[in-house]
């Protein structure tokens, strides 16, 4: 935890530092979060569901036509959890457990229609460092946080149109390393 809380400062300090020399737009954001994990560990199958997603997002260049969009964001998603049964006698045990994690995505975008037009849009794309922070642990099932990585990195490609004084975004995360520690399995996630 004072890992998380060290790697958390460090970027705020970071983004706060940049943005009093620069030009910079801060966005608020949240959103929901559908995750794409499909993976069984030991006799624990797990897949992810809903979640919710809430951050910040520092715009450096927004009204030029390429810019540089880091963040910090807080995520927290539902994973089902289906022990499979050892042998005939035995029931399948299934319940669900909340996993949150802190990540840092650091996006470079392009403008496609100008900061002047009637619907701006553009798109972005980059890495997302992620950091799990806490997990709802399951004693009954046996899964717990050391089943996971700590650390897990994505890339990162996403659209948004501006409206108003809103943002909506569509972003697509793509992993590219394990989510789990015995067991293969990356977590795609659609926020």
């Amino acid at each position: 935890m004072k890992q998380s809380i060290l790697v958390c400062s460090f970027f705020i300090a970071l983004f706060a530092g940049t943005a009093a020399t620069a030009q910079v737009e801060i966005n608020p954001s949240f959103g929901a979060n559908i995750s794409a994990l499909d993976a069984k560990i030991q006799d624990i199958d797990a897949e992810a569901r809903v979640g919710w997603n809430v951050g910040v997002d520092f715009v450096f260049g927004g009204d030029k036509r390429f810019f540089f969009e880091p963040g910090l964001h807080y995520y927290s998603f539902t994973a089902d959890l289906v022990k499979d049964p050892i042998n005939q006698e035995d029931l399948s045990l299934t319940d669900q457990t909340t996993i949150q994690s802190v990540r840092m995505p650091i996006n470079i975008g392009l403008n496609l229609s100008g900061s002047d037009a009637l619907l701006p849009i553009h798109v972005r794309a980059g890495i997302v460092p992620s950091y799990i922070i806490g997990v709802n642990e399951r004693s009954d099932i046996g899964f717990d946080r050391d089943a996971l990585n700590d650390f897990a990195l994505a890339g990162n490609v996403g659209v948004g149109v501006d409206i108003w004084f809103l943002t909506i975004k569509a972003n697509y995360e793509i992993g590219l390393t394990d989510f789990f520690n015995d067991a293969e399995g990356r977590n795609n996630m659609l926020t």
